[in-house]
């Protein structure tokens, strides 16, 4: 465990507290499935899942922990397969997305992120106008960017699944993030090396979620969406607000299916949410100044 651990955290620069995650997660399985690690079963794992009769985010965080542990195992030998490859998410039936649903708001959050200091502009430019999940965006390597005219596209590790997708850029959507990107790939010179890290510290390791955190609380200051709690400062929204708020807009002008494989949602479900929450008026659609003309007229229509 803690080999898995360590590795994780030099490769991909996890925060402390995802690690302590991890940690909590496997040493709880391990107390029940007291087995060899080659000879744990998918029916080992889903009889512990259920035997801890949690909340369906706890079961998740599981889920999502033990397949990453899993993952790693395999990779390196210790076992011949992943046992939670057959087991799905579990989903809360009152379970909703929460974009920003203030236009103004979301407007001091886009003036207040255009203001920062790179990398951490465009980190945040990803998260706000793409919906990729924080990590994803932190373990981008440079050959995951891939801007040839017409064929605009991110290469996104899935963190909860391990694999690669494939994210489309377009210019009606995301402008500000290609613009981005493209200058930002200028600045990093000719020939960088495909497996570095897209985005670094001021100390040229890759960037970390701690130190990301500490920037979403400036740009919340910036954006005066800072409230006191207990006597304490605290973030109006979470840095995972964004990805809710980028998937309801987003989901406005595209096909579920698209917007499926962008957020990549293995669950039609999960998507169909925030389209739910387009149709009955939650939230707005995007800001008519990042769609073409033709776009806005037809949401006019």
């Amino acid at each position: 465990m803690e080999t898995f651990l360590n590795d994780i955290q030099a490769e991909q620069g996890l925060s402390g507290n995802t690690i302590t995650s991890y940690r909590c997660d496997l040493r709880t399985a391990a107390g029940v499935v007291d087995k060899p690690l080659e000879t744990i079963t998918t029916l080992d794992i889903q009889s512990f899942l259920d035997s801890r009769n949690e909340q369906p985010g706890t079961t998740n965080r599981r889920i999502a922990s033990l397949g990453r542990f899993f993952r790693w195992a395999v990779a390196r030998g210790y076992c011949l397969y992943n046992p939670l490859e057959q087991i799905a998410g579990r989903y809360h039936t009152e379970h909703r997305p929460q974009p920003i649903v203030s236009e103004a708001e979301r407007r001091a959050l886009d003036t207040a992120i255009a203001a920062c200091s790179q990398p951490y502009r465009l980190i945040f430019t990803l998260l706000r106008e793409i919906g990729v999940r924080t990590d994803e965006v932190l373990n981008l390597n440079v050959g995951d960017v891939i801007l040839e005219t017409g064929r605009e596209v991110l290469l996104v590790q899935d963190t909860k699944s391990g694999n690669k997708r494939m994210v489309a850029l377009t210019p009606d959507a995301m402008p500000r993030s290609l613009r981005g990107l493209r200058s930002w790939m200028r600045d990093l010179g000719p020939n960088p090396a495909p497996d570095a890290p897209l985005f670094c510290s001021s100390r040229g390791k890759r960037a970390s979620y701690d130190t990301l955190h500490r920037r979403w609380v400036q740009v919340c200051r910036a954006a005066h969406l800072i409230d006191l709690v207990e006597g304490k400062e605290q973030p109006r929204y979470t840095l995972h607000h964004l990805r809710h708020t980028a998937a309801a807009e987003l989901i406005a002008f595209y096909p579920e299916q698209v917007v499926r494989r962008i957020l990549g949602h293995r669950d039609p479900r999960s998507t169909r949410r925030y389209a739910d929450i387009v149709r009955k008026g939650a939230h707005n659609a995007a800001p008519a100044n990042n769609l073409p003309a033709q776009r806005r007229e037809q949401q006019a229509s």
